[in-house]
């Protein structure tokens, strides 16, 4: 994995913020979030996918968190690779460790992601053995739902979740995002789900939905 991007807090470092790009992206698509979300006394961490071999976009070689082998509804088998989404939850896990090694509680770390890096927010955060501030997934979906109990821990099992997505997205679709949140709340998960007018992407009325939600996790 590329190293990542780091935006260094500007006042006393209290808080860390993990925030995973999409398919086929890097780092720098939400690099500039500490510009717009001013929170001064928080570490941003953006993280760049491994480059690997995606099935779904002819085998071509892309960042990616986890290969997707087809469409959703095209085959029984499993849609996303479950050994490359282990993987990069361990590379995002080395991540939270490394911030707690740094003096920051982990309940003073937040996951966010969008698409792809949105599922892997939810992966990470609801398998991670010590409770974390919370969870942000943007334009994605709950991956493994079939085993999703079985894997996560119960340190998190409670942690305040925030699901945004758009209604007309025409990637991942908006009743992905409902799945995932139905699933998460009736399996005792709090969680905000936040939608707009929009496809697969990000509005400025969703990132001010989720410095709103920095600050109700973590002031």
């Amino acid at each position: 994995m590329p190293d990542p991007i780091v935006v260094e807090p500007t006042a006393n470092h209290d808080a860390s913020v993990i925030w995973m790009h999409g398919l086929g992206a890097s780092a720098h698509d939400f690099a500039d979030m500490p510009r717009i979300i001013s929170r001064p006394s928080t570490r941003w961490i953006f993280p760049n996918a491994p480059v690997r071999p995606v099935t779904l976009n002819n085998g071509w070689r892309m960042p990616s968190w986890f290969d997707i082998r087809h469409l959703a509804g095209e085959s029984d088998d499993e849609r996303e690779c479950p050994v490359e989404a282990q993987e990069s939850s361990e590379m995002i896990t080395a991540l939270i460790e490394a911030e707690h090694a740094r003096g920051i509680p982990y309940n003073r770390i937040v996951l966010v992601g969008f698409s792809q890096g949105g599922a892997m927010s939810l992966y990470t955060g609801c398998r991670f053995s010590q409770r974390i501030a919370g969870m942000v997934c943007m334009s994605g979906y709950l991956i493994f739902p079939e085993v999703h109990m079985d894997a996560s821990h119960p340190t998190n099992r409670d942690t305040p979740i925030l699901v945004c997505h758009g209604i007309r997205d025409d990637m991942v679709p908006f009743s992905s995002g409902q799945r995932t949140v139905e699933f998460l709340r009736e399996n005792g998960w709090g969680v905000d789900f936040e939608h707009y007018p929009m496809f697969h992407e990000v509005c400025m009325s969703e990132i001010r939905r989720v410095e709103e939600f920095f600050s109700e996790i973590l002031d």
